[in-house]
């Protein structure tokens, strides 16, 4: 049987995904600023976040978690 707490890490993990999923090709210069109007544009979206009652999530949430994603 699966354990719901690997269950949960592993809906909140595809979730972050799928919102960083198409900005993970653009850095630096002109795409840089793309890049921030993109962030803005997801932060001012209402999603069904895995596991919270938030609906909301923080642009600069978002780059974290696509500098943590290019990370590794």
């Amino acid at each position: 049987m699966d354990d719901p707490r690997n269950k949960q890490a592993e809906e909140v993990a595809l979730f972050r995904y799928g919102l960083i999923a198409d900005l993970l090709h653009a850095d630096g210069g002109s795409a840089g600023k793309k890049l921030y109007a993109r962030l803005r544009e997801k932060a001012d979206k209402s999603y069904c976040i895995p596991g919270s009652r938030r609906t909301r999530v923080a642009a600069e949430t978002l780059k974290d978690w696509l500098n943590d994603y290019k990370a590794g």
